[in-house]
């Protein structure tokens, strides 16, 4: 029996994925997916996850060749009324610094009110701004950062004076990571897909912009 909406409590439905060229070059896809019909909300699971073990590991900044992390770090952002007069935004990380994988728990979580225009994108981009920031007090110098923002993801991955929207954040991101000499791997996921990490950090961000 199939599980209900967590935001609005209708009963999903099962859809297929169009499997494309590119989609099939990924890291993993999913060959089908859970749909809200009433509120539109996506859920991904591992029941239909597609491992491809040819994929080429896509990372950006400064790559940890080694694949050993001092600390790997979840990050998300989150916006009531997005786009509108009264929009709150938010942003939150969990940090796991004992080498626990994406299925267990982190143990250390921040979250904020995002500072300036009140957007989501802002929410994401302030994420890892304060995990950076955040691992470089501790002492940490090579990071993984996960995020599920593909835009975040080309805004680090950018000069930053060549990000168009949100380029003060990046900007910000750059000077910690150089200042402090990280080692950052940037790793895409997928929201909403079972990953704990990214399921809390969501949860935290998203409670802000509630209160």
């Amino acid at each position: 029996m199939m599980k209900p909406c967590r935001n609005c409590g209708a009963e999903l439905i099962i859809r297929q994925t169009k499997r494309s060229p590119e989609q099939l070059k990924k890291q993993y896809y999913y060959t089908a997916y859970y749909f809200c019909p009433k509120c539109g909300r996506m859920y991904f699971s591992d029941t239909y996850k597609v491992i491809n073990n040819n994929y080429d590991l896509f990372t950006g900044g400064n790559n940890v060749t080694t694949g050993i992390y001092d600390v790997e770090i979840w990050t998300d952002g989150a916006s009531s009324n997005n786009g509108k007069p009264h929009a709150k935004a938010a942003w939150a990380f969990v940090a796991s610094t004992k080498g626990r994988s994406s299925s267990g728990r982190g143990d250390y979580e921040e979250a904020g009110i995002v500072d300036g225009k009140q957007t989501n994108n802002r929410g994401e981009a302030w994420a890892i701004y304060h995990a950076l920031k955040w691992a470089a007090t501790k002492g940490h110098k090579r990071v993984r950062i996960h995020t599920d923002s593909q835009i975040t993801i080309h805004g680090v991955t950018k000069p930053p004076e060549k990000v168009k929207e949100n380029r003060d954040i990046f900007q910000q991101i750059h000077a910690v990571v150089s200042q402090n000499q990280l080692q950052v791997d940037y790793q895409k996921v997928l929201g909403h897909s079972g990953d704990h990490n990214n399921e809390r950090a969501d949860q935290l961000a998203v409670r802000l912009t509630l209160q």
